[in-house]
This record gives structure tokens, sequence and C-alpha cells, in this order.
């Protein structure tokens, strides 16, 4: 048995150097007391048993809790609360293998309630067959119940869970475990744990610099009016060829604000009869805009058609790719805080405030040309005048 375990722990070191993931900062789906309730209940022994045991060597969710199964028992939340506090796992992992655990417990009882037999319309029962024959294949449990819940195309696809089962199409043990997947949001997710980590391969392979940045609580942190951490709403939203183009929209804002000059020429017949050369605070505020541009621009790319980038997803991008670290997001992320034109000037400053409060200048990276520009900016920022200050005097 320790020689089991020893294997075990050991191919999941591998695996996870392999595959590289990028882990965030703190979660955003448990706090502080929650921790403390999930380390009473594991005792040192398993906590010890865990220490070195990370989830990336499996692409299914069923595989992997059942290998934590195997290793712990039960108590498979605060397992993977242990796992996720110690940066084994990241959110995304955390989130979909915690919407499983219910339906794999479910799969461990010898006996389960019969559901009645409801009335259903337009009953898909070849969505069903289609879901036997991969499940007798081996398929991943999760990848096939995903797929049966798009091919169902229900919000609440329960009833033709039920239905299914009354026509012998499934057996009892899998209506609960689907039932458990449904109740827990699962067929809800963009991606199952397979094509999550398979992004991260690509990632990893395209950018390798991407497994040496620092985790940081600034991406890990809820994305503005929404439930997940900004890097979970990048993976939801995008996939990777969108990713590595947000990647090069901050690498040519970070060429702007790096710049030693940016100069306007002025050609007329091929000759330059004019040269402009932008200030310190010109060239941030070109940079800024030029930003605001790029995200205008994309809504015209087909790449992009129907989904509305914000700035917020272009730094997670960056952080994903390996680009930027941590301690340059927050520092990156004053471009839109400060230079966007849809808030008024004491919203600007109000978030401002709360994010960064007086460390605005302490926090900016030495390595950033403009320095003293994001001085200037801050300075700006915490001046109480109500109206934008008329820039008459600057082309930007």
């Amino acid at each position: 048995m320790k020689n089991h375990l020893l294997i075990f722990i050991l191919s999941l070191n591998m695996s996870f150097q392999a595959c590289g993931l990028n882990l965030a900062g703190a979660s955003v789906y448990f706090d502080k007391e929650e921790l403390s309730k999930a380390m009473i209940e594991l005792s040192s022994q398993e906590q010890a048993m865990l220490d070195d045991a990370v989830l990336s060597t499996f692409t299914c969710e069923f595989d992997a809790l059942e290998e934590l199964y195997q290793l712990i028992g039960g108590k498979l939340k605060e397992v993977l609360i242990y796992l996720r506090s110690n940066s084994r796992i990241d959110d995304t992992q955390y989130r979909l293998l915690l919407r499983t655990v219910r339906s794999f417990e479910v799969s461990k009882k010898e006996k389960q309630l019969s559901p009645f037999n409801p009335i259903v319309k337009n009953f898909k029962k070849k969505s069903f067959v289609n879901f036997q024959n991969a499940l007798q294949k081996g398929v991943c449990f999760n990848t096939i119940a995903i797929n049966l819940f798009k091919e169902l195309g229900e919000k609440r696809p329960i009833k033709f869970l039920k239905k299914a089962y009354h026509q012998n199409l499934i057996d009892k043990r899998t209506y609960w475990m689907l039932k458990r997947l449904v109740q827990e949001d699962y067929h809800l997710e963009p991606q199952t744990l397979a094509e999550y980590l398979k992004v991260q391969n690509f990632l990893t392979k395209q950018f390798p610099d991407r497994i040496n940045i620092q985790k940081t609580d600034y991406i890990s942190g809820r994305a503005e009016k929404s439930k997940v951490s900004r890097r979970e709403a990048l993976l939801a939203k995008y996939n990777q060829f969108q990713i590595i183009y947000l990647r090069g929209m901050t690498q040519r804002l970070l060429n702007r604000l790096n710049a030693d000059e940016v100069i306007i020429n002025v050609i007329i017949d091929d000759e330059s009869v004019e040269e402009i050369i932008l200030d310190p605070m010109e060239q941030y505020r070109f940079a800024a805009k030029m930003v605001r541009k790029e995200l205008g621009d994309l809504q015209m790319m087909n790449l992009f058609e129907g989904i509305d980038v914000g700035f917020e997803d272009i730094l997670a991008a960056a952080f994903e790719t390996g680009l930027v670290s941590g301690e340059d997001l927050s520092t990156l992320a004053l471009v839109d805080d400060v230079w966007n034109p849809e808030l008024t000037k004491a919203e600007k400053r109000k978030r401002f405030i709360r994010r960064y409060g007086t460390i605005f200048v302490a926090a900016i990276p030495t390595t950033f040309y403009l320095v003293k520009v994001l001085s200037l900016v801050g300075i700006e920022m915490l001046t109480e005048t109500k109206q934008e200050p008329p820039r008459d005097h600057s082309i930007f």
C-alpha cells in the first residue's frame, strides 16, 4: 500500500511539472473559517499524505476523486479545500471537482430511490443512446455527461433524466449521478477538466516562462460584477487563441509605456515635415487611449464575434501567458482605472483610492519607465477637483 501511494504521489509531481499550471492567489470559494474547519477534519497524517498530491495528472474529474477517495477515504470537500489552500490545484480545478463530489459520492451508494415517471415532450432518446455507448467505451463520465446536457439543450434537464430511467436508457445509479451534476450546476460549465488541462498544456508549450510567474491575489480576486475570479472568467470566456491575441495587446501597451520616446511624424510626399514628441503624460494617455481603441476594434473581428472584451480580460491574459507578473498587474490596471471616459472624476478617484490607497507610487515596479508619470496620475486622482482638468495644452 505504501509503495502504491509513493508511486501515486511521484506521478502527480511529474505530471504537474509537465503541465505547468499557472496557479493564482487566494481562492474566491472559501474563507479562513471554512479553511480552519477543513484543517480540523483532516488529521495531520492525512494532511501529510496530501502535501505532495497534485491533481493535474488526471484529465477526468471522477478519476481524480477516485484516487483521493482511495488515498484519504471520505471528506472529499475538505480534501479539495486543503489542496486549493496549498496551491496544489487552482480555482478552476477546485470548482470542477467540487461540483462532481456529490455525483461521485452517490456512485458509491448501494441503494437509491426511484424517480417518478414525468410527462416529457420532445424527449431525445438518441442523446441517451449516445451517452450509453460512450459510457460502455470507458469515456470519462463528466465528458459524456456534459455532451449529453448540451444535446438536451435544457437549463434544468432532470425531467429528461427521469424519463430516460423509466425507458431503461440509464440505470438508477446513473440517473442519480447525472442528477447530482445538474443540481451542482455542472451542466452549465463551459469546459470539463480535460478541456481545461488541454488549454493549460497548450499555453505552457507556447509560453514556458508562465510556470515561473508568482501567484497573485489580484488575478484570483473576483472579476467585476461576477461571482468568479478574473482568471476563471478569462478561461471560461476565451479559447487559447483568443488569449494569445489579448496577450499581444498587453505587449503593445507595455511597449508604448516603456518607450524612450513616442514621436508623431507628419509626412508629405514621403518626407517628414514635422515631428511631434509626446511628453511623458501625453505618452501615458496615448497608450491608454490606444488600448480603448483596440478594444473597440475587437468587436469587428471574427475571432471575437459576440464577445464583450474588457480591460481586465487583457490583464488576465497577460498573466496567464507569463507576460507580466502579479506585481505588475496592479500597475497596469491604473491605465483603465484612471483613464476611463465612462467614469466621472469622482468615481475614478473613489475606485483609485479603494484599490490603491496611498501605495500607488510604492507599488509601481522600478522597471517601468513611467514611474514619474504614474505618480503624476496618482496625484491628479487625489485632487479635489470634480471635473477633469482642461487639456488644451495637450494633444491627448
